[in-house]
């Protein structure tokens, strides 16, 4: 019998942008991925992992070696939930456990977020809360339970290479400062825990409108879910899951958002009620019966 694996790290989902913070803002959600590692090459080549591995060992200067990676979880692939974050974190914080570390939160995002291209994925599932992207400095703040986060996440996978594709080189200056402006307003909301406060600062203007091709109907459910009560909306990282914020109204804000979907062609829509995870990456000896 093969023995029980000794632990598991962790690793939330995330939304990354919120509309006007693209690449700045990043939050943890309570949907998890749980991966670890076991010596020995993996029964099928994998470019992805292999990519890991030889940035852990070029990185703590250590012999390369091989290694199986191991993933259970509900963290859809694809989806603009942030999967592809939780993977690498999990493998490099496995690797630096089965090397007798402990977990080095800046290191983890420093290392990453190299791999990753981008912080905001990285940084916030390994702080957990809501993060602002800073550097080796990101700001970062609990939140409330009491905030909801209702995901329609359509069967369809988006590449973040792909969506990276539509972005123009430069924006109209206008487009700039308006993003500012949402973004600041929504800083301050999260920081000062007033959420309602945010309410008209999720609309963007560098990513979304490019971005809307690979979303059918990513318009009309941003605009429904604000009209059944979100505090706002927005095309979840890359998409094509597109988020909606709420005190109150879950139900009614992601049926609302499922409909436009389906109207505009999607037709199996998937419907996720979440809280933000103010924990972030964790190291923990089992796993959920339901993983």
């Amino acid at each position: 019998m093969k023995p029980p694996i000794p632990f598991w790290i962790r690793v939330p989902a995330t939304t990354a942008n919120l509309g006007p913070g693209f690449d700045a803002f990043g939050l943890a959600l309570n949907l998890y991925n749980y991966i670890t590692v076991e010596p020995g090459h993996p029964e099928t080549p994998d470019a992805f992992s292999s990519e890991i591995i030889a940035a852990y060992h070029k990185s703590r200067k250590l012999p390369r070696k091989p290694y199986r990676l191991v993933v259970r979880g509900h963290v859809p692939r694809s989806r603009g939930l942030g999967s592809s974050a939780t993977v690498r974190l999990g493998m490099l914080a496995a690797l630096d456990k089965i090397h007798r570390r402990t977990l080095d939160l800046p290191w983890l995002i420093e290392t990453a977020t190299t791999l990753e291209g981008h912080p905001d994925n990285i940084t916030a599932a390994v702080l957990g809360g809501f993060v602002v992207c800073a550097g080796i400095h990101p700001a970062r703040t609990k939140v409330s339970n009491r905030l909801k986060f209702v995901a329609a996440i359509p069967k369809l996978e988006t590449s973040t290479r792909a969506a990276r594709s539509l972005l123009p080189s430069r924006v109209p200056f206008q487009d700039a400062v308006a993003n500012l402006r949402s973004a600041s307003r929504i800083t301050a909301a999260f920081f000062e825990k007033k959420y309602e406060e945010a309410r008209g600062s999720f609309s963007d203007r560098l990513h979304q409108p490019y971005r809307a091709t690979l979303v059918p109907g990513l318009k009309d459910a941003i605009h429904s879910a604000e009209k059944a009560g979100a505090i706002g909306a927005f095309l979840s990282g890359a998409g094509p899951t597109v988020m909606a914020i709420c005190l109150k109204g879950e139900s009614t804000i992601g049926a609302a958002m499922k409909r436009s979907l389906q109207k505009a062609g999607l037709k199996s829509v998937e419907i996720q009620v979440l809280s933000a995870d103010n924990n972030g990456i964790q190291i923990v000896r089992s796993i959920p019966r339901t993983v």
